[in-house]
């Protein structure tokens, strides 16, 4: 037995460095470890708060990119088929003109009759698709939202009184909404006087 190892006092036995060194230090009171515990506690549910509350936004911020990519998701959908809705309107304009070139008795043959049935079927597979017509009647005021103004007609009547300025005079061409935005405007003759 060499001195530097102390002898257990119960047993006789040598008592390890390591044990020796621990027993010199006191233990915690009951008291301290109960604080350091609490302490411990404490900082644990500030870190679990902490975590939920990014949680908490993480997820909603998650809901409103997807409810965002729902959206325009859904309005790519609606307007996708635009530029073909476009096209397609020029054909039912080559459509009106040929009409108006129809002399009445023309138009009650089958040439004239298949004119307004294809003419008829264009426009139920664009309605189909939203797309509606814009309503412009003569004398109606002029609607820089609705309406292009293509020509503007001089009042030519000895009554004109400035009441009637920028009314539409003609459409010249009908305008169109797809899924009530403007697709097109109708382009439309507006009356205006000398003075303007």
């Amino acid at each position: 037995m060499t001195d530097e190892t102390p002898l257990r006092p119960d047993s006789g036995q040598e008592t390890p460095p390591e044990q020796s060194a621990a027993a010199a230090e006191p233990l915690p009171t009951l008291e301290e470890t109960a604080h350091e515990l609490q302490a411990r506690v404490e900082q644990l549910e500030r870190e679990r708060g902490e975590y939920l509350a990014g949680w908490k936004r993480a997820k909603s911020d998650l809901l409103v990119f997807q409810q965002g990519n729902e959206d325009r998701l859904r309005e790519f959908a609606m307007f996708a088929h635009a530029g073909m809705a476009t096209d397609l309107l020029s054909i039912i304009d080559s459509f009106d003109l040929a009409l108006h070139a129809l002399s009445p008795g023309d138009k009650e043959t089958s040439l004239g009759k298949g004119y307004y049935l294809i003419q008829t079927q264009l426009t139920d597979l664009l309605r189909k698709y939203g797309v509606e017509q814009i309503e412009v009647a003569a004398g109606q005021r002029f609607e820089p939202a609705l309406h292009e103004a293509i020509d503007a007609k001089r009042c030519a009547t000895a009554g004109c009184d400035g009441s009637d300025d920028q009314q539409v005079v003609e459409v010249l061409s009908r305008g169109y909404r797809l899924h009530g935005k403007l697709l097109r405007p109708a382009k439309v003759r507006v009356i205006t006087h000398a003075d303007h």
